[in-house]
């Protein structure tokens, strides 16, 4: 039974507003007069009434998902430039700014650390001149470039993409190039002008979601190789703090060390060739191969080369795929003609052999064959329900079907990258813990095995 919002008003001519459940209007009716009211106003609160009476208003508020927040702001009736400019001014987040305070504080930490053995027993002095740099010069910089790439350019992208709007010119090609490749596909594309603004502003709420997938991908990666190259940058603090007084004691005592305490020996010998100028030049390339790893794993110019890397390859292969998917659902649901769809969602896979796919299954559709094969770097889509018989043009409910299967298949795609990442992350982990269980179970018998050769001599 629908609800209703009502105004009425009483014998002495007093408004009464409230909800009541009825049958229809006229029910309400029979009902407030029951009450000795009168009604004067009422609307429906069904979901389908809601949607119908806020029709224009309600797709707006969809589009305009700005960032990671959703931000939702009615700006129906202002002109774009004034839009972009209000976007500008909203508070601007991204993930890799959270990075920088959590390395300032272990940076402080490890410079508390070093300084207190520097200052209390004489210790570390090289590595806390070292990692007072670090604290206080490397990572206050990082942090303002991260600002400055994740922050302040962005805004200034915005700004300058209202001024082009305001003054009426094209959006300059910089620009372009800062959009996602499925916005840029659309707008390379052969749509009017009005289409392409519809299937973008159809796309752009589900590229934040597809934009926060990516980044779960990266930093679960990322997490496991964090923890492999502080194991590493340990095991080389042990060797060149730890090892080297140890071999003094050996030496004076004139001690026979086994051949694992000599391995262990020489690799320290090696470490301290370098001292603590090579142990803060380790941790520099770690941290700039970190960085590296990061951007190459989000970024859209290695996806195809990184997909033929086994195992690996198939995350990126799952991701492009989910790409094309989104276009094609976009598209399609804004009425673009299906070859349009499949030459604008191939083009901005990222892949030149998916996009020379899609041209030429594209030319057999606009050929009036009606047919779509099925490809194979695309074998994860039903590309085949492109097609026609006869060369009739599917129905609406058919299209919008279309449209809903390829979403649907975009998030689950995006979802299978994310899981998988999450897979090779645990292997990264296994790895990692064994290899660290490896050093510590070598270190400490090779370290053990000269004093009890000593203390067995010496009873």
């Amino acid at each position: 039974m629908p609800r209703f919002r009502y105004e009425a008003v009483d014998r002495l001519g007093i408004p009464i507003h409230g909800t009541t459940e009825a049958e229809s209007e006229s029910a309400l009716v029979q009902f407030l007069a029951a009450r000795g009211q009168t009604l004067v106003s009422a609307s429906e609160l069904t979901l389908n009434a809601l949607v119908a009476a806020n029709k224009d208003t309600l797709p707006r508020l969809y589009q305009l998902r700005i960032g990671e927040q959703l931000r939702e702001a009615i700006l129906t009736g202002l002109p774009p430039h004034a839009a972009v400019r209000a976007i500008a001014a909203e508070p601007l987040t991204h993930p890799m700014l959270g990075v920088a305070p959590w390395l300032q504080v272990v940076a402080l930490m490890l410079f508390v650390f070093t300084g207190g053995g520097w200052f209390f027993a004489g210790w570390f002095s090289q590595l806390a001149l070292a990692t007072a740099v670090f604290a206080f010069a490397i990572v206050p910089l990082i942090w303002c470039g991260m600002i400055r790439l994740y922050r302040t350019r962005p805004r200034q992208l915005l700004h300058k993409l209202a001024d082009r709007l305001e003054a009426g010119e094209s959006i300059p090609y910089g620009l372009r190039r800062a959009m996602p490749s499925e916005l840029q596909s659309v707008m390379k594309s052969g749509l009017n002008d009005d289409n392409k603004g519809r299937v973008a502003a159809d796309l752009v709420p589900t590229l934040q979601g597809s934009r926060l997938n990516s980044y779960q991908f990266v930093f679960s990666m990322l997490g496991p190789l964090i923890l492999l190259s502080g194991v590493l940058l340990l095991s080389q603090t042990m060797l060149l703090y730890v090892f080297k007084p140890l071999k003094k004691i050996f030496d004076d005592f004139g001690m026979d060390l086994p051949l694992m305490t000599q391995a262990l020996v020489r690799l320290s010998d090696m470490v301290n060739i370098f001292g603590t100028t090579g142990l803060v030049l380790a941790c520099v390339t770690v941290v700039g191969v970190l960085v590296l790893i990061a951007v190459t794993l989000s970024s859209e110019w290695a996806a195809e080369p990184l997909s033929k890397i086994p195992c690996l390859g198939l995350t990126f292969r799952w991701r492009m795929q989910a790409r094309v998917a989104r276009i094609l659902s976009s598209m399609i649901r804004n009425d673009c003609p299906y070859s349009d769809a499949l030459k604008t969602a191939t083009a901005g896979s990222g892949f030149e052999g998916v996009q020379e796919q899609g041209f030429m299954q594209a030319e057999q559709l606009e050929s009036n064959s009606g047919q779509v094969l099925p490809m194979h770097q695309l074998s994860g889509l039903p590309i085949a329900m492109l097609s026609t018989t006869s060369g009739e043009s599917h129905t609406p409910e058919r299209k919008a079907a279309i449209a809903d299967t390829f979403q649907s298949l975009s998030e689950m795609m995006d979802a299978a990258s994310v899981g998988h990442g999450r897979l090779l992350a645990v292997f990264l982990q296994f790895f990692t813990v064994l290899m660290a269980g490896t050093f510590v179970v070598f270190a400490v018998v090779a370290m053990f095995l000269p004093l009890i050769k000593l203390l067995n001599d010496l009873s």
